[in-house]
């Protein structure tokens, strides 16, 4: 894993010295000083939701984003998760909270492709269940660790927004970690 790791990250600083082909929410242009401090801060995020016969969930993720170069991205996100189980008579809630920081690159031969690197804290409510009675017995709140690698492709709708999609994987393997592989993710960005 650690080869796949570094060969991600020999790629993404290998694309960051290429010369940028795109600013923010503008066609391509030769003029480097058209990218602007105005183009460069980005707000967006994600809203998620899933409901089945014995739970709810609910999660909200807001991201501020901030282009270094017409081709890399860094930014942060943050993660709110309303979780609620529901199967008689097993009933609990929690909520989990966590924070990111990340680092997008776009392609330079497809410059609506990225491929996306992303270190994750997670301040997550572990239910611990006794299997005999099927009442929760103890809940523990427990910080997990989370590394994202992965790509994805954005599409831009009009001058400053977009709608990217992204698909993930969790490498730091944490018993802990409420993620399973591959993580799916659908955002969106608006230049401010």
């Amino acid at each position: 894993m650690n080869k796949l790791i570094v060969l991600f990250f020999l790629i993404l600083f290998i694309g960051v010295s290429l010369p940028a082909s795109a600013q923010f929410g503008q066609p391509a242009s030769k003029e480097k000083d058209e990218f602007k401090m105005s183009k460069r801060i980005y707000i967006g995020g994600g809203l998620g939701f899933g409901i089945s016969s014995y739970s709810t969930s609910l999660m909200l993720a807001p991201v501020v984003g901030y282009r270094l170069t017409p081709s890399v991205d860094i930014g942060a996100r943050f993660n709110y998760t309303y979780y609620h189980y529901n199967d008689d008579p097993l009933k609990y809630s929690t909520n989990n909270f966590g924070l990111a920081g990340y680092v997008r690159y776009y392609l330079f031969f497809f410059n609506d492709l990225f491929i996306h690197a992303e270190y994750e804290a997670l301040n997550y409510e572990q239910v611990y269940v006794n299997t005999i009675l099927y009442e929760v017995d103890h809940k523990e709140r427990v910080w997990v660790s989370g590394l994202f690698l992965g790509g994805g492709y954005r599409q831009w709708v009009g001058q400053n927004a977009f709608v990217g999609i992204s698909v993930l994987w969790n490498v730091i393997d944490n018993i802990n970690s409420p993620y399973s592989n591959p993580i799916f993710r659908i955002g969106v960005g608006v230049g401010i």
